[in-house]
């Protein structure tokens, strides 16, 4: 009996146990489909579809033997969706939690309104580039009367800073830029008085030395707060930071800026973790690719990457839009990176990403294309360039080293090597800079305003005269023509005169050689061997005077001065030789005794280091001049195929008979054993042909840029050598940098080996 009553009372527990979780469970599903089915559905049904395109992996670079200059590592970016980030309260409150939490983790975010982030707020036009200022000018303009009132004086200073090229801020006489100032801080002035303000010194009138970062900025910050409706409780500092992200959303909104806004790049685990438990709806942290550099050398030549400019999208000839890309993709913007455009760009995918009233991510799924195939992104080819990165090392390494010390005046300098099919195997210009800086916006505004400009790309860009390295030109030139003879001997006497009893074509003018102006000697007699060696001004002024000015265009023409080299990065300066169309050009007169000056590479003629490299290319190889190139081989993202191999014709052949090159080869090889550069060559594992050249820019020998050309191995060349530095002096000096280069492509240490990248088949 008592068994029973027990197993009672536990059933009867059991049942009250069962009975309180069955009213329980109605309890929720009441909850749910009776009380708040409402908010429930909206919630259920709430999910918003975007359609957004996946930017793919850009290919890699590599140097010829396949070490990987550029490639890519994945990051985690920030983004903000309008269409989640609520009404203008919960949006500022949403980015104003989302500042505070990017001070807090020291997360630089992405702001280009051109105001201080402090107060008083002023204009910094000086601190920004010209895409920037035409964004906010732009912006400006479509968004009305009032804004522009507001922003009077910024525009202003916009317009004339593009006008002015963002020259120097504090011009204090003429300019346009200069005026901007003067008229805005006039502006300012005389509002200050109808306002009754003081400035600090009363009554004293604005100066036209006013930096353009001086000029108030407050009405347009004033105007900004009340369209994005910033509570007033909100500081001046956390107001300003709130409208320059709002003000980037708005450029998109307005489409002013073509790209996506990213926020926030390369950030850490500590601030997404602290994202994520402030639960900031509209705050998107997505992974992605971001180029990273593994050499600090070849920044010239390597370039960057960025977005599409506005005139470049809206261009009527856009490449972007005609060939396929979207506003928000990254693309090569200068060097390789946009030669090689084509090949490094993968496929870009789409997908379907759905989230729900919250921002959260519910699914993503790819979108098939019209074939059913899923648009999955596809990375893009590997570059493999014609550089050694080891040698471009001891370019660079050696240009740092020697180059600082030469003069008082040096400014500048550059070096090319060149194989002999025109592949680059280094191109350097000093000073350089690291590619990093397009990250870091001070740092930017710190190299662009280096006033030795390190982001000038010499090699292609800079045009100088070639001095004495121009001669072989013009012994060539004769020699082929038959106004000279391989043993023919000319008699140096100082200085340029005709034989007794014939007269003399040049008036007055008696050019001198340059062994007579600085020790007052004479060469006496001397072949073409001799004259190459010694450099010898009378002996080239004879053949030119021979030959006319024609003859030495057109050979210097097949040689490639004064044409492109064809190299495939954007920029590269054409130059010119002189000559009666140069001259024209020029707006100058020509008269007979500018042949003799351009028969020794002076006057009006200049060519960039590239042009000189491959000028002695094309000379030791035989006369073929071939395009200069950095491509090599093009592969699939994995390493596996071959995708395209570099091959060219040459662009011209000059006819150069074997006696007539040796002949001048000889020169440059006595040049290089006996002449003024024999000790940087003689301990050399290889024999080397140099020349020298001197191209005076001022009175004084310091003030004249120094030029060299030479290629090594003598007998059978492989490699061809320009550098030419800015207010260097002599020529001469340069071949300590020339013997470092060769020492480098030759030595022992330098073995060439090829590396292989993950993924390609061992043989």
């Amino acid at each position: 009996m008592m068994d029973g009553t027990r197993f009672t009372l536990r059933l009867r527990f059991v049942a009250g146990i069962m009975a309180g979780i069955l009213l329980l469970f109605f309890g929720v599903l009441y909850n749910l489909q009776i009380v708040n089915v409402d908010d429930y559905r909206r919630q259920a049904t709430a999910r918003i579809a975007n359609q957004e395109t996946v930017e793919a992996a850009r290919g890699e670079l590599t140097d010829r033997y396949g070490r990987v200059l550029v490639s890519n590592k994945t990051i985690y970016e920030v983004t903000l969706d309008r269409s989640t980030l609520g009404e203008e309260a919960q949006r500022n409150a949403t980015l104003l939690k989302l500042l505070e939490i990017c001070r807090e983790e020291g997360v630089v975010w992405t702001d280009t309104l051109p105001i201080s982030d402090t107060a008083p707020f002023v204009y910094t036009m000086d601190q920004t580039d010209s895409n920037t200022r035409k964004s906010f000018s732009k912006l400006m303009e479509t968004m009305g009367t009032s804004w522009k009132t507001a922003a009077a004086d910024g525009l202003e200073l916009a317009a004339a800073m593009d006008s002015d090229g963002a020259a120097a801020v504090t011009q204090t006489e003429g300019g346009s830029l200069s005026e901007a100032v003067a008229r805005a801080a006039q502006h300012q002035w005389s509002q200050a008085q109808s306002d009754g303000l003081r400035r600090e010194t009363p009554g004293q009138a604005p100066e036209q030395e006013t930096a353009v970062s001086g000029v108030s900025a407050q009405p347009l910050i004033s105007k900004m707060r009340e369209y994005f409706e910033v509570d007033p409780a909100v500081s001046d500092e956390e107001g300003r930071a709130l409208v320059g992200v709002l003000y980037e959303m708005l450029l998109r909104t307005k489409d002013v800026s073509t790209s996506e806004y990213v926020f926030a790049s390369d950030v850490d685990i500590s601030f997404i973790t602290k994202v994520k438990e402030a639960g900031l709806a509209g705050v998107k942290i997505d992974t992605t690719t971001a180029r990273t550099y593994n050499t600090n050398y070849a920044a010239h030549l390597l370039g960057r990457v960025g977005s599409i400019y506005y005139d470049e999208w809206y261009a009527d000839d856009s490449y972007y839009r005609n060939n396929g890309y979207n506003m928000n993709d990254t693309v090569g913007k200068e060097g390789v990176e946009k030669a090689f455009e084509s090949y490094l760009r993968g496929e870009a995918g789409v997908r379907t990403t759905e989230t729900n009233a919250n921002g959260k991510v519910v699914s993503e799924t790819w979108v098939p294309d019209e074939n059913g195939e899923l648009q999955v992104p596809q990375p893009g080819n590997n570059v493999m360039l014609t550089i050694d990165e080891r040698l471009q090392e001891a370019v660079e390494t050696s240009l740092s080293q020697r180059v600082p010390g030469m003069t008082d005046q040096v400014k500048g300098a550059s070096a090319v090597v060149l194989d002999m099919s025109g592949g680059v195997l280094a191109m350097a210009s000093y000073p350089t800079f690291d590619l990093s800086i397009y990250s870091d916006s001070a740092a930017y505004n710190q190299v662009s305003q280096d006033p030795l400009a390190p982001l000038y790309n010499r090699a292609i860009q800079g045009l100088y005269s070639p001095g004495s390295t121009f001669k072989m030109i013009t012994g060539v030139a004769a020699l082929q023509e038959g106004y000279t003879t391989p043993g023919e001997e000319i008699l140096d006497t100082g200085r340029f005169q005709y034989p007794a009893g014939e007269k003399y074509p040049y008036g007055d003018y008696h050019p001198a050689c340059w062994y007579y102006l600085q020790y007052g000697g004479k060469h006496g007699w001397e072949n073409m061997g001799d004259a190459i060696r010694d450099s010898c001004n009378i002996f080239f002024f004879t053949l030119a005077d021979r030959m006319g000015i024609d003859i030495i265009d057109e050979y210097a023409s097949m040689f490639g001065l004064g044409q492109k080299t064809g190299i495939e990065i954007t920029g590269e300066k054409t130059g010119r030789v002189a000559g009666p169309a140069a001259s024209e050009a020029l707006g100058q007169e020509w008269y007979d005794g500018l042949l003799l000056s351009a028969a020794i590479g002076q006057g009006t003629t200049e060519c960039t280091p590239i042009q000189l490299a491959n000028y002695i290319v094309t000379l030791v190889n035989g006369g073929n001049r071939y395009p200069v190139h950095l491509l090599k081989t093009v592969k699939t993202s994995d390493y596996s195929q071959v995708v395209e191999e570099y091959s060219a014709e040459p662009l011209d052949s000059i006819n150069i008979s074997e006696e007539n090159l040796e002949t001048v080869k000889e020169g440059i090889g006595l040049m290089a054993s006996e002449g003024s550069v024999a000790k940087y060559f003689k301990d050399l594992p290889v024999k080397v042909g140099a020349k020298t050249g001197t191209a005076q820019v001022g009175s004084a020998t310091a003030e004249s840029n120094a030029v060299f050309v030479c290629f090594a191995p003598y007998d059978d060349p492989e490699i061809a050598i320009s550098i030419v530095v800015e207010r260097g002096g002599s020529g001469t000096e340069l071949g300590a940098i020339a013997a470092d280069i060769v020492s480098a492509y030759f030595g022992s240490e330098n073995t060439n080996e090829t590396v292989t990248t993950e993924n390609t088949l061992l043989r």
